[in-house]
């Protein structure tokens, strides 16, 4: 009985055996790998900062669309930030803000955002 109770074992460990191997992969190429993740973007921390400010300043339906384009241009087609010294100038000295010095994709909504203060505190 005991030749075959270990005949029997040793035929179930194989069939086990071989079940765990067929299931296990091995990738040995280096094409068989799974692809690399994308990069995600980086966020534009000190733009959205601004645009924020602007949705503060915002009065009517045309600066709130103003507002809402500037934050689908800098998802989409803004390709660095600003930086965050110029991003304090702009907040905290609206009038000594140098425009020329931003890109140019970002220039209109800087405008918008020096004329917005500048009503702010005419309104007052």
């Amino acid at each position: 009985m005991s030749t075959r109770t270990k005949a029997d074992s040793r035929d179930k460990n194989s069939n086990s055996v071989k079940s765990i191997s067929k299931s296990k992969s091995v990738r040995t190429k280096s094409t068989d790998r799974a692809p690399a993740a994308a990069k995600k973007p980086r966020k534009k921390v000190n733009l959205l900062k601004l645009c924020a400010e602007m949705s503060n300043y915002a009065d009517d339906a045309n600066d709130k669309e103003i507002v809402k384009r500037f934050k689908t241009s800098i998802t989409s087609s803004v390709n660095e930030d600003i930086s965050k010294v110029n991003l304090s100038i702009i907040l905290k000295k609206p009038a000594d803000v140098d425009i020329s010095i931003f890109p140019e994709n970002i220039q209109p909504y800087i405008k918008h955002y020096l004329f917005m203060v500048n009503r702010s505190k005419r309104k007052k």
